[in-house]
């Protein structure tokens, strides 16, 4: 039996068959995060609070009601600097991170400006074109930078664990990686991923198959895709830096020139932050 997290809706009968499981709630309703913490603590452990709002991120009305809840807020765009100023002294009494899309160019200086203020938070990719120049620049300040500030994600967990030797999937940021997180809805229907959850792409069905879940068919060809991709010899399998991207961007065209150039970028400041981490210089012999 494997002990996944389980990344659902908020749903108080789904949640009354669960017993001791780890939950991550996936919510766009911003008036019941105190219920949410209340209700799923009284037999399971909350993990985080996933909150995906369409408001930018100074129009959310942050609450002292939330403080001590672990929440992971979902934002398109950080909005009026101003506006943002008004709850900064609440913000950094929570225990929040703040991600923004990467759909929008002033959310990567506005990333700069939360780590800056001491305020954990985040990239997430929307589907679509993306900004690799100004991705790889955010990355650099993360990873590089001498300049004390709050972690950015997935910079920070990639360059965190990542082993030279082995797969790094920095998915794990976005509750998005089945070794760890599985997506269930109200139906008990399971899957993989949110992206497959959204597709119904299910896996199986029913609270009781989740104890046997490392025995699945398909859960088993997914953590297997990896090694599938690198049979296939397609151009993702030649890439130097597969072992943290692990093929997230198939899809793309022209990948020399966009996602190749940022994940060798990122591999290579992982590599300087594992040599930091595991190298103390040489030490004089002591008198």
């Amino acid at each position: 039996m494997m002990d996944h997290f389980l990344v659902c809706p908020f749903n108080e009968k789904l949640l009354a068959k669960l017993r001791q499981k780890a939950i991550v709630i996936h919510t766009n309703d911003l008036n019941i995060i105190r219920y949410i913490d209340k209700e799923v603590n009284k037999s399971n452990k909350l993990h985080a609070i996933k909150i995906q709002t369409e408001k930018p991120l100074s129009a959310v009305a942050f609450s002292e009601d939330w403080k001590n809840i672990p929440l992971a807020i979902y934002s398109p765009e950080f909005g009026i600097y101003k506006d943002f100023l008004h709850q900064l002294h609440l913000i950094r009494k929570l225990n929040v991170r703040i991600f923004l899309s990467s759909h929008h160019d002033f959310n990567f200086i506005a990333l700069r400006i939360l780590s800056s203020l001491n305020i954990s938070c985040g990239l997430y990719f929307d589907e679509g074109p993306q900004n690799w120049d100004a991705i790889n620049d955010l990355m650099h300040y993360a990873i590089y930078s001498t300049t004390k500030h709050a972690p950015i994600e997935p910079f920070d967990y990639l360059a965190f664990h990542y082993e030279p030797s082995e797969y790094t999937d920095y998915s794990f940021v976005y509750f998005d990686n089945p070794t760890k997180y599985l997506h269930i809805n109200d139906k008990e229907q399971i899957a993989l991923t949110e992206k497959d959850l959204l597709s119904n792409n299910f896996i199986d069905e029913g609270i009781c198959s989740l104890d046997n879940i490392s025995e699945n068919k398909k859960y088993l060809d997914f953590t297997n895709i990896r090694y599938d991709i690198m049979l296939r010899m397609n151009e993702c399998a030649f890439c130097p830096a597969f072992r943290i991207c692990l093929a997230k961007f198939a899809d793309l065209d022209n990948k020399n020139e966009t996602c190749k150039i940022f994940f060798s970028d990122f591999m290579d400041a992982a590599d300087y932050s594992f040599s930091r981490k595991n190298n103390n210089g040489n030490q004089l012999w002591q008198l």
